[in-house]
């Protein structure tokens, strides 16, 4: 929970407003209470969605769906006004950890909890199921764990069976009704074949996503591993599932869930049958959960009775007016009223967010929004050591060797003069001297995200990182750890070369989806940048005066960095899986993948001359995944694979090499295979990257390739 700031509403409808829970794709969610004290976590949807009269259709019949359902395991809609000035709507608020947070934090959990708590998610799927809907976003982010047992969240895109089943439509739609680029929606370790495919989907693939959360939930791991998604789908499709750990009284039904066929999984309803039948609420935490597990939960109670306490009174907090609400506009929570214990920022629910993992959710914050974690960040250096220039607090955790924090990886970054690698992860980002092949310091990342990226300043001074809680900046000589747009979702950044700024990107940023450029001091915005919003990759020119965007749509801009002038337009990009767009010199060079990854656009946007388009000879119908570019060594590298998010043969993955001045392609290929997330050391002579179950690193000599060490 995080306190108000004054842009939030102090009142929705019958609520009355008293702390942030998070941000959502089309609002912000609040702990609300009502007239007789009983919370809810109350959701306000964005200005800029409540002003289109397609979103207000589309809010008022999601909400007619979610509105049917409820049960002891699925928290129910208590209100909503889709009409209002400001849309809102209110469910019951549930206070305890997501089953991804309390297994890693309390570890795995034994086989009778893991039962009630396989029972409860079973019942409330089956419900869902006889509504004629189906959840399509099944994983431990998405089952929180109260005193009573599982609760099944976030039914943001959760559709109509018929809209579901028209497999790349609907449900699965790239362009989906808010016109928001979608790609495949989920989370890849627990989709099902199917889903994957972009083919059928119905209550089958919720089923295979329950046997998914249900290994998670008994070993601390998902049923076929982590790492890049494409090596994760391509295991969900063409690999038995890895049930080490699982016990031996549920392997049998876990792998009937797991099964590839859908028509050959259980029902939910069988399913529940299968586990003993419906089960009632739990009395307690500790009635179905191991010790620390259940103090997890009850911590949760302590926090809500906490934010209670220190709320403001009614009407006695500057800030927002109540949000309108339509005469009858609340409805009717009937005579039972539960308090389902869940909270804390994952109780957001994220209900109507309707992006999945692979989208970025919005980014809160308006004008003036400032920095936080310090009063504010140390004055801008002049260029640091990176190898030595580390505060103790940093060093000290860092491994006698390089060392993978997990194989969940993202596109590793080089310092500016090449000695220094930065790793990212699931659980930590971190520093290592390839050449010395050490550890120089690490980073302790708690993110629910898939992977994180990082960023080092040019002038060795920080090491950053986005994340759903906003852009985490470490200052490297001193170890001030410093949070910008806290609580925001951001997807990429980049720091200025003076070290005096950073530009931020993500789904909404600011109020409409612009890129911003902060001030590193005060976390002020500097300038806002339009038309491209949700940008996944950002980049600035060497000496900051120029930057570049492309967004999941493929839009792509070049600005002025100063003046937000726009100098460059392209509607045909494509965002791809790692780095798609460069700016490797001041004279206007720009590189960007586009027309479905087929295509690499090398043109000058000063200019408008020597546009040159890399692609092979064999015209690769899958298009590239992704590209790096090293200046020095006049190449361009680029990874591809055999279909966008499902490969069925590791032979078809492979890289190609162009010469960047000519745009020739060079029979370059090495024979060390595929390299996914990979990057350019500057000055040449060097690549970084992962094979394709992304351990270890590798890094290799480019002309030709050639695999020279392998790290981690």
């Amino acid at each position: 929970m995080q306190p108000l700031d004054p842009r939030d509403p102090r009142q929705a409808g019958p609520y009355r407003i008293v702390a942030l829970l998070g941000a959502g794709g089309m609002g912000r969610v609040y702990l609300g209470l009502d007239p007789d004290g009983a919370p809810a976590a109350v959701k306000v949807v964005r200005a800029e969605y409540a002003y289109d009269p397609d979103f207000r259709a589309r809010f008022a019949g999601e909400l007619d769906l979610l509105s049917r359902v409820h049960g002891a395991y699925t928290p129910r809609v208590l209100g909503a006004d889709p009409s209002g000035q400001m849309p809102w709507m209110a469910t019951e608020y549930v206070m305890g950890p997501s089953l991804h947070d309390l297994v890693l934090r309390t570890g795995p959990l034994p086989e009778q909890a893991v039962r009630h708590l396989a029972r409860g998610v079973a019942q409330a799927l089956a419900h869902v199921h006889s509504l004629g809907m189906v959840h399509l976003d099944l994983k431990p982010g998405n089952v929180m764990v109260s005193a009573a047992g599982p609760q099944v969240i976030d039914f943001g895109i959760a559709r109509a069976m018929e809209d579901a089943q028209r497999g790349g439509e609907g449900a699965q739609d790239p362009e989906d009704t808010d016109g928001t680029a979608r790609a495949v929606i989920g989370t890849p370790g627990y989709m099902s074949p199917e889903h994957v495919r972009q083919e059928e989907c119905g209550p089958p693939s919720d089923v295979f996503a329950l046997g998914g959360v249900l290994v998670h939930a008994l070993t601390g791991a998902g049923p076929f591993g982590d790492g890049h998604p494409s090596a994760v789908m391509f295991r969900i499709t063409t690999q038995d599932p890895v049930l080490t750990g699982v016990p031996e009284p549920l392997v049998g039904l876990v792998r009937a869930c797991l099964d590839k066929d859908p028509g050959r999984r259980p029902t939910a309803a069988q399913v529940l049958q299968a586990l003993g039948g419906p089960a009632a609420p739990a009395p307690a935490a500790s009635a179905w959960l191991p010790p620390p597990a259940a103090r997890a939960v009850d911590a949760a109670a302590r926090e809500y009775q906490e934010a209670i306490a220190q709320a403001p009174a009614a009407h006695a907090s500057p800030g927002r007016p109540g949000v309108p609400v339509t005469p009858g506009a609340a409805g009717s929570r009937g005579t039972r009223r539960r308090l389902l214990l869940v909270g804390g920022a994952a109780t957001a629910l994220l209900l109507l967010a309707g992006a999945g993992t692979w989208t970025a959710v919005a980014l809160r914050g308006g004008p003036g929004g400032g920095a936080s974690g310090a009063e504010a960040s140390p004055e801008p250096d002049a260029a640091c050591d990176i190898t030595a220039d580390i505060a103790p607090e940093l060093a000290e955790t860092a491994r006698d060797r390089p060392t993978l924090p997990s194989t969940s990886v993202n596109a590793p970054e080089f310092s500016a003069d090449g000695r220094v690698l930065a790793v990212a992860a699931t659980e930590a980002v971190v520093l290592w001297d390839w050449a010395e092949e050490t550890e120089l310091a690490r980073v302790e990342v708690d993110s629910e995200e898939f992977m994180v990226a990082p960023a080092l300043s040019p002038d060795g001074c920080r090491l950053g990182y986005p994340d759903t809680d906003g852009a985490h900046v470490y200052h490297l000589p001193t170890g001030e750890h410093t949070v910008y747009r806290e609580g925001s979702d951001i997807e990429d950044m980049a720091f200025s070369p003076d070290g005096r700024s950073v530009a931020v990107s993500g789904a909404a940023a600011g109020q409409s989806g612009e890129i911003l450029l902060l001030d590193l001091e005060s976390g002020e915005i500097i300038r806002t940048y339009e038309e491209v919003t949700a940008a996944q990759t950002i980049a600035l020119t060497p000496d900051g005066e120029h930057l570049a965007a492309i967004n999941f749509e493929g839009l792509t801009r070049v600005w002025d960095a100063e003046s937000g002038e726009v100098l460059f337009a392209a509607d045909d990009g494509h965002y791809g899986f790692g780095d798609n767009l460069f700016l490797p010199t001041d004279d206007g060079d720009l590189l960007y993948m586009a027309d479905e990854g087929r295509r690499i656009v090398h043109t000058n946007y000063l200019t408008g001359e020597d546009v040159r388009v890399l692609t092979t000879e064999d015209d690769l119908e899958e298009g590239f995944s992704e590209f790096a570019v090293s200046m020095a060594d006049d190449r361009v590298f680029a990874p591809y694979t055999p279909g966008e998010f499902i490969v069925t043969d590791e032979d078809a993955y492979g890289m190609k090499v162009f010469e960047l001045s000519s745009g020739e392609e060079l029979t370059a290929d090495g024979d060390e295979g595929y390299m996914s997330l990979v990057t350019a050391r500057p000055g040449g002579g060097m690549l970084a990257g992962f094979p394709l179950d992304n351990t270890p690193l590798w890094l290799v000599e480019p002309d030709p390739v050639r695999l020279t060490a392998t790290l981690g």
